[in-house]
């Protein structure tokens, strides 16, 4: 991590498209983006994991940004709201490295989470329609990788990535898209996504819940919410530590602060909002 923190030093000033190096700072307590597996597990049995967060730098909405929101709420349909953090706004990506504390080989799986500026997703927050269900998913990662004894595994989540789990992320909060179709699906290149009516459980005297149907209009691209914070989950039965950054590519100013977490609280906006559990899970 050496080379992120160089990084972030020198990224000041930073003007739209510079990428920025961003690691946990002074005016948010709460994020974590150093973890050990064996301290404040989450979980249990084989579903335990440790879990790291860490914020998006973003502004405060100024009078300029208002205006170019305003402007674009007045193209969208009726009854689609145009986000104050978006797709076109900046790019996330995330880097870690995990290193194997013990004498003998060890296996990881990454979970990549987080939130925009209107829900978060967690899936231990929700339980599965039976016990036969698959677990709910992760908005990214989860692959097994194998590490050697004492080894160190250098990974990172890219933006593609990151921008599919943003979209997924949407389409399951405010589309009521069920979360295996919108996380098992590629929508990265979507220019819109159809909100459905919210899921529902089946009737007395039937297993088939009901058919979701169109509920309002398409949501365009230029309104898909961005991420606002990342979760990343450490899930082994090894001794392992991961740290991480995400990096941050503006594509217009004044949107992400070039003091990264260390900004003044004042100059930036930091969202913690409700995790969203679906009304029901088929």
């Amino acid at each position: 991590m050496t080379r992120i923190a160089i990084l972030l030093g020198i990224a000041v000033a930073a003007c739209a498209n510079d990428p920025q190096y961003v690691q946990c700072g002074t005016s948010d307590t709460m994020d974590v983006c150093t973890i050990d597996s064996t301290m404040n597990q989450m979980g249990s049995g084989d579903d335990t994991f440790v879990k790291g967060s860490l914020h998006v730098p973003i502004k405060p909405e100024t009078a300029d940004l208002t205006k170019k929101r305003m402007d674009l709420q007045a193209t969208m349909p009726d009854g689609v709201d145009v986000p104050l953090y978006r797709l076109d706004q900046y790019d996330v990506s995330v880097e870690y490295t995990v290193k194997n504390l013990d004498d003998k080989p060890g296996q990881i799986k990454i979970g990549l989470d987080g939130a925009n500026e209107t829900f978060a997703w967690d899936p231990s927050m929700i339980m599965p329609a039976d016990d036969e269900a698959p677990p709910p998913p992760d908005l990214g990662g989860d692959v097994p990788i194998d590490i050697q004894a004492g080894g160190q595994y250098d990974g990172i989540f890219r933006e593609d990535q990151l921008l599919e789990a943003a979209i997924d992320l949407d389409q399951i909060t405010r589309g009521n898209i069920n979360m295996y179709a919108a996380t098992l699906t590629i929508n990265k290149n979507d220019p819109q996504f159809q909100p459905l009516s919210a899921q529902m459980p089946p009737p007395p005297g039937s297993n088939d819940p009901p058919m979701q149907v169109a509920d309002g209009p398409a949501v365009p691209r230029a309104a898909f919410r961005n991420f606002v914070r990342v979760d990343i989950l450490l899930k082994t039965s090894s001794h392992m530590t991961l740290e991480f950054a995400i990096r941050v590519r503006p594509h217009v100013n004044d949107v992400i602060h070039d003091m990264g977490m260390d900004a003044p609280v004042a100059e930036l906006t930091i969202l913690d909002p409700p995790a969203y559990v679906p009304a029901y899970t088929p």
